[in-house]
C-alpha cells in the first residue's frame, strides 16, 4: 500500500492547474483576440517550489484544441461557453491562441468589455503529463536551479476570460486548482493568513518528497527488469516500458498481450469472449448492456451474459483496450469518456441500445388505431390530396372497334401532409461516470411509447370529431340488436355519387372501454341477450370484431362506431413519411452537455377524410 506522503506526491504531480496572462490585442474586424497564455517564466507554485511550463510544440499537447472539445468559458464556468479556440502555437517561448467569440448574448457581452478594455484578464487550465524534477543544489544545462519542477509534457484543457486574475503578467501567478476534489476549497485564503512560522513548519519535507520519487521510479524500473528476465522481453521493448513512464499495471496487460501472440491460446485476464470481431463484439456489448437491465434478448451474442455485470467504464476500456489503445486503464473518468466517445465503439453499441429500446416501447404501446384506420405513406411533407376513383370505377361498354374511355381521377379538397414530432435528451459524462443507463433504456422507451400512444389518441379523435351526415349517424342508443341492425343497413346501403351501391360489410366494433363487456356479451352470446327467453337467436353472434381503447372513455363514454376494413379514400388515414412506423434516432457529440446527445422523432400525419366506412352513434 503507497505511504501517505507517496499518495501527496502523485497528488501533487496529477492535479489540475492554472496560470494567468492577459489578452494582447483585439481584431475588430474578425472579432477574435490573440494572447500568450504560458511562458517558460518560473512561477512559485502552493509548495513553494519554481514550476516551468515548457513552451515548445513538443511539450504543449493541443489534442483537445484539435478535436474541436476545448472551450472558451467565463471565470472557469463550465456552463457558460463564450467561443472557441481558433489557433494555438509556440513562438520564442510562449504558448500563444486566437480565440473567437460566440455569437450568444452572453458570449458578444463579454466581448464588448474585452473590446472597450474592462476585461483584460485570462486564466488557463492544464493538467502536467511529465515531469523534470531538479533537486536541491543542481542546475539544468539551460541554468534553472533547483529545487525546480519542469513541466516537459503538458495538457492544455480550457481557456477562460476572468473578472479577477490571479497575476496580470504572462505566465505568473497561479489559481488554486479547478477540481474540488483536489485540495480543500479555501486553502488558498488559509495559506495568507498564517505566519511565516507555520509556513516554514508546514512546508512538506522536499528532500523526502524527491527520495519517494526517486525511490517509487527505482521500484518501477526493477520490476520491468524482472518481468522482462522471466518472459524473455526483447530490449527495444523493455526500454519503451522504461522511458515511457508507463506503470505495472499498463506494463502487465501489454506483456498478456505479448504472450498471447506468442502462444494461441493464453488464458487472459479480460473477458474471454473469443475473437476481437469488431461486429461481433459491438453486437455482445449491446445484450449485455440489455441484458444488465432486465431486457428480454430472445439469442444474445456468446460472451454477452459474461459481459453484462459491467459497469459502462470498465465496458469502455475493454473496448478501447481492444482497439489498441494502450493507457486506457489509467485514464481518469472525463478523459475516458471522451476517447470512448470519439475513438472507440462506445457511440455505436449505445447507438443500437437505443434503437432496441425505442422499438421495444413502441411496440409495447398496445395502440389499436392500426385495426381500423387505413395506414398509408406519403414520400414528402407537401399537401397531398385525396384521388376520387369510386364512382369513376364503373366499367363502361366498348363495342367492337371501340375505345377505351378514360376515368377521370379526380381529387377531392381533402388532403393530408406529414407534420415531424420528436425530443432529444444527452447521454452526459456524469451519467457515464455515475453508471446511469436510464438515459439509454428507459428514457427513449418512454419518448417512443409516448409517440406511439399520441398517435392513436389523433386518430380516436379524429375518428370522434368527424364529420357525420344523416348516411351515417345511428339513432342514439345503446349497444343492441336493434342499434346494430341500423348501423350494418346504413353501411350495406352506402352509396358513391352517382348512386352505386359501395356494398361496404361492417368488420369492427369501436366502443369505449367501459362499453367493452357489453359489446362482448351481445357479439358472443348464441341467444339475444335482450331477448325475454333463450329460444331468440342473436343475429350478430361473433359478427364483428371488438376495438375498445381508453381514448375513447376519454373523448365520450356513451358513443360507439361500425366501420368497415380500412379502405383508401374512407374514414381515419394515418401517414407516415417513406411508410415508416418506427421512430428514427439520431445522434451526435454534445459540446454543451459534455456527452452524447440523441434526438427521436417520426413523421406522420392523421387526416379524418370521408365517412362512408364508419357510422356513427351517439349512444343512451
Amino acid at each position: 500500500m503507497a505511504s501517505q506522503k507517496e499518495s501527496d506526491l502523485q497528488k501533487r504531480m496529477s492535479m489540475p492547474r492554472q496560470r494567468s496572462a492577459k489578452l494582447e490585442g483585439f481584431d475588430e474586424e474578425t472579432k477574435t483576440v490573440t494572447m500568450s497564455f504560458a511562458s517558460e517564466t518560473p512561477c512559485l507554485n502552493y509548495w513553494g517550489d519554481k514550476e516551468i511550463l515548457r513552451c515548445n510544440d513538443e511539450a504543449m499537447y493541443t489534442q483537445r484544441f484539435t478535436d474541436g472539445v476545448m472551450p472558451i468559458l467565463y471565470n472557469h464556468e463550465r456552463d457558460i461557453v463564450i467561443g472557441k479556440p481558433t489557433k494555438i502555437w509556440t513562438e520564442n517561448g510562449r504558448a500563444m491562441a486566437t480565440i473567437e467569440f460566440a455569437g450568444t448574448e452572453k458570449a458578444q457581452e463579454i466581448m464588448g468589455l474585452v473590446r472597450d478594455g474592462f476585461l483584460n484578464g485570462v486564466s488557463v487550465g492544464y493538467r502536467v503529463m511529465q515531469w523534470d524534477v531538479v533537486e536541491k543544489g543542481a542546475t539544468t544545462d539551460d541554468g534553472i536551479k533547483g529545487p525546480a519542477w519542469i513541466a516537459t509534457r503538458w495538457e492544455v484543457f480550457e481557456i477562460s476570460i476572468v473578472t479577477i486574475p490571479a497575476d496580470g503578467t504572462v505566465g505568473v501567478g497561479r489559481s488554486l486548482p479547478f477540481n474540488a476534489n483536489d485540495v480543500e476549497p479555501h486553502k488558498a485564503h488559509k495559506e495568507r493568513e498564517e505566519t511565516m512560522e507555520e509556513k516554514e513548519k508546514n512546508a512538506p519535507n522536499e528532500a523526502e518528497i524527491l527520495a519517494a520519487a526517486v525511490k517509487a521510479e527505482r521500484e518501477r524500473c526493477a520490476a520491468i527488469e524482472d518481468l522482462c528476465r522471466k518472459f524473455n522481453v526483447d530490449e527495444e521493448r523493455r526500454q519503451q516500458w522504461i522511458d515511457g513512464g508507463l506503470d505495472i499495471t499498463t506494463i502487465n496487460r501489454e506483456l498478456l498481450e505479448i504472450l498471447g501472440k506468442r502462444n494461441k491460446p493464453v488464458p487472459s485476464a479480460r473477458y474471454d469472449v473469443g475473437e476481437d470481431r469488431s461486429k461481433e463484439m459491438r453486437g455482445v456489448y449491446v445484450d449485455a448492456i440489455l441484458m444488465r437491465h432486465g431486457v428480454n434478448v430472445a439469442k444474445p451474442h456468446d460472451g454477452a451474459d459474461r459481459l453484462r455485470h459491467m459497469s459502462m467504464r470498465n465496458m469502455a476500456i475493454d473496448m478501447l483496450s481492444r482497439a489498441g489503445v494502450s493507457n486506457a486503464y489509467t485514464m481518469d473518468d472525463t478523459e475516458l469518456f471522451k476517447r470512448a466517445m470519439t475513438t472507440g465503439s462506445l457511440p455505436g453499441v449505445l447507438q443500437d441500445v437505443v434503437k432496441y429500446t425505442i422499438k421495444d416501447g413502441y411496440d409495447a404501446a398496445n395502440t389499436t388505431y392500426q385495426e381500423w384506420a387505413h395506414i398509408d405513406s406519403l414520400n414528402d411533407f407537401r399537401p397531398a390530396n385525396i384521388v376520387e376513383i369510386g364512382a369513376e370505377a364503373e366499367p363502361k361498354l366498348i363495342p367492337e372497334n371501340g375505345e377505351f374511355t378514360d376515368m377521370d381521377l379526380s381529387e377531392s379538397k381533402e388532403n393530408v401532409r406529414l407534420e415531424t414530432y420528436g425530443r432529444s435528451y444527452s447521454y452526459t459524462r456524469q451519467a457515464f461516470i455515475n453508471d446511469d443507463m436510464r438515459v439509454l433504456t428507459e428514457i427513449p422507451r418512454i419518448v417512443s411509447n409516448r409517440m406511439a400512444a399520441y398517435i392513436n389518441a389523433q386518430a380516436y379523435k379524429a375518428l370522434a370529431g368527424a364529420t357525420y351526415n344523416a348516411g351515417n349517424t345511428g339513432t342514439a342508443g345503446a349497444i343492441s340488436v336493434e342499434t346494430l341492425a341500423e348501423a350494418m343497413e346504413k353501411l350495406r346501403k352506402a352509396k358513391d355519387k352517382k348512386g352505386n351501391f359501395l356494398r361496404i360489410m361492417p368488420k369492427y366494433l369501436i366502443v369505449p372501454v367501459a362499453q367493452a363487456v357489453t359489446a362482448a356479451q351481445l357479439l358472443h352470446s348464441a341467444a339475444d341477450p335482450s331477448a325475454s327467453h333463450s329460444g331468440v337467436n342473436n343475429p350478430f353472434a361473433n359478427a364483428f370484431e371488438i376495438i375498445s381503447d381508453p381514448e375513447l372513455d376519454a373523448l365520450s363514454a356513451d358513443a360507439w362506431y361500425l366501420a368497415a376494413a380500412p379502405q383508401y379514400g374512407y374514414g381515419v388515414q394515418v401517414n407516415f413519411l417513406n411508410g415508416n412506423q418506427t421512430p428514427i434516432v439520431e445522434s451526435q457529440v454534445s459540446f454543451d452537455t459534455l456527452g452524447w446527445k440523441y434526438r427521436i422523432y417520426h413523421d406522420f400525419g392523421v387526416k379524418a377524410l370521408s365517412t362512408l366506412g364508419v357510422v356513427k352513434n351517439a349512444g343512451k
